[in-house]
């Protein structure tokens, strides 16, 4: 049943106009959503990139398709990544043969294709069910398809994407569904959002109290979408206990995150919503759509209740997520921990476009393009390899020809290391050149992400955003420590260095320093530089050497 709209309010007599599709608006309405995902898959597509920090994930992956388990390193149990779902994807893009790089982009933009279209066909059920009061077009859609970060962390190379896509299908189902089964399906897409990412942890919590409210006085819904996510969340979690040895993964440590930093996080969102400060304009509209529900009695109960449902989830998810991200400092990266809570605010400004009188339908036709302009136009708050209380867009430094280049010198060290059992230390932003280089045994030295020793260690201030600070000297492992000086101290030659032999690679892409490598047939020395960074290397190698690399079915040599 629909508003009609005569008079001074609507009413909820009329009869049900039929599918969006039986009138031109509705008509109109599906070729914008359309032309909304087709837009955005190919401006994602356009800009389609790999972060450095993908590679961590690759390599866990890469490991487990080649029979090693789900280990950076063999033979040592680190859960380096927090991304698990993701992962266990990649790695079967990785046993079905796929590039990862190429599997996770595709999967990432697929996701994020996915995801317009739900805003499109919830726009179009609400004109059915809503009639003149809602929207005439897909308006989340249509700023979904346009929002630049969005479409630039489609792809990435890490969860985001899917991530999103996980939590937008636990709304979509909850809002749309009732009874136990709407509840079983969207406890177990939130449970596969936590997997994914462990902050959909924040939205089924979310959830779980928005079944208690909307659901009241039965509370079996609320009762079934808790077991759904149980029987999926706490088998992982009994798996990691014993797998790993850890109820979280090892960047929660790595990374401080149990530590609040507000004002770092503050700053994150602030910079956010200092470009897309157009989705602020939900709140408003909302507020004032809610108002005007109220003063209008005519309107049936059912269809307040399910505008109330849908802004107060939405809300809700928007609003939680992003306080959750200011708690933990947000990320280097700009805009990317706030992805998934985009289309909860893109969702509100069109819940908040409603109108209960015909007169009010002007406000649609000038908010939406003038949003989208804002959207688009209102420049990133900072530009190239610029830094803002440590955040960059972190797609700018990332051109083809670079990723090529880091590429190939990680395959130039390859031949060096390749069946030696070489132990690397190497900093986060050299992620994508440890993968190809592939060494036994990898230290991710920054963070201590891959390294439950460095990342437990407790610091005495935080350092940049996603990072923990600077380490304090470490005590020395016995016969497993290499030091590498700093500028202005004499090196300590090959006998100075533990059996077998350690490199640590700096930020500078190719370069590193070791000892007693062999130089391949054709190849000058490669220069070292002198790092002044100090790590531990308490690794232990496994027992065997891997298969020769001619050997097509066994894992990459290492």
């Amino acid at each position: 049943m629909t508003p009609e709209s005569g008079g001074g309010g609507g009413t909820p007599t009329d009869p049900d106009p039929g599918p969006p599709a039986a009138t031109p608006t509705g008509r109109a309405a599906q070729i914008v959503t359309i032309l909304a995902v087709l837009c955005g898959i190919a401006v994602a597509w356009r800009r389609a990139w790999t972060c450095d920090d993908a590679f961590i994930s690759f390599r866990y992956a890469d490991d487990l398709a080649h029979g090693l388990g789900l280990v950076f390193n063999p033979g040592e149990r680190v859960e380096g990544y927090s991304n698990f779902l993701w992962t266990l994807w990649c790695s079967l893009g990785i046993r079905l043969g796929r590039d990862p790089e190429r599997w996770s982009i595709a999967s990432g933009i697929a996701a994020y294709g996915v995801c317009l279209a739900l805003l499109g066909t919830q726009t179009l059920g609400l004109r059915r069910r809503f009639g003149a009061a809602a929207t005439a077009l897909p308006a989340a859609a249509l700023l979904g398809a346009v929002h630049p970060d969005w479409t630039i962390f489609a792809s990435g190379g890490l969860e985001t994407s899917l991530f999103t896509l996980l939590i937008l299908c636990g709304y979509v189902l909850l809002v749309e569904g009732h009874g136990a089964p709407a509840a079983a399906l969207a406890g177990l897409a939130l449970a596969a959002g936590s997997l994914t990412r462990p902050d959909g942890l924040v939205f089924a919590g979310v959830a779980g109290l928005f079944l208690l409210r909307a659901r009241r006085p039965a509370l079996r819904p609320a009762l079934v979408f808790a077991v759904a996510f149980a029987a999926v969340y706490a088998p992982f979690l009994a798996w990691r206990l014993a797998y790993y040895g850890d109820w979280f993964p090892n960047p929660w440590y790595a990374k401080s995150i149990g530590r609040a930093w507000y004002g770092q996080g503050g700053t994150y969102v602030g910079l956010y919503f200092a470009r897309y400060w157009a989705l602020l304009a939900a709140a408003p509209l909302v507020l004032a759509t809610a108002v005007a529900l109220r003063r209008s009695p005519s309107i049936a109960m059912n269809l307040r209740r399910e505008w109330s449902d849908r802004s107060g989830l939405a809300a809700g998810f928007a609003v939680v997520a992003t306080l959750a991200v200011a708690r933990i400092g947000g990320d280097f990266m700009f805009a990317r921990f706030l992805i998934p809570a985009t289309p909860f605010y893109l969702i509100l400004f069109e819940l908040g476009l409603y109108r209960w009188r015909p007169r009010g339908r002007w406000t649609e036709v000038l908010l939406v393009p003038a949003a989208a302009a804002a959207i688009v136009l209102t420049p990133p708050p900072m530009r190239g390899g610029e830094r803002v209380a440590g955040i960059s867009n972190e797609w700018e430094a990332y051109s083809p020809q670079f990723c090529a280049r880091v590429r190939q010198q990680g395959e130039a060290l390859r031949r060096y290391f390749d069946r030696l059992p070489i132990r690397v230390v190497f900093m986060g932003a050299q992620a994508r050149m440890i993968y190809y280089a592939r060494p036994w045994v990898a230290i991710e030295g920054e963070t201590g992400l891959t390294d439950r020793t460095i990342a437990r260690q407790n610091l005495p201030k935080r350092g940049r955003v996603s990072a923990r600070g600077s380490l304090p000297r470490l005590p020395a492992p016995p016969r497993r420590l290499h030091r590498a000086h700093g500028p202005g101290e004499r090196r300590a030659g090959p006998g100075g260095l533990p059996e077998p032999p350690a490199l640590l690679l700096r930020s500078s892409p190719g370069r590193a320093t070791g000892a007693g490598l062999p130089v391949p047939p054709g190849e000058s020395p490669m220069t070292w530089p002198r790092p002044g960074a100090r790590a531990s290397l308490h690794h232990k190698l496994p027992i065997a050497l891997p298969r020769p690399a001619s050997n097509p079915s066994g894992p990459p040599a290492r």
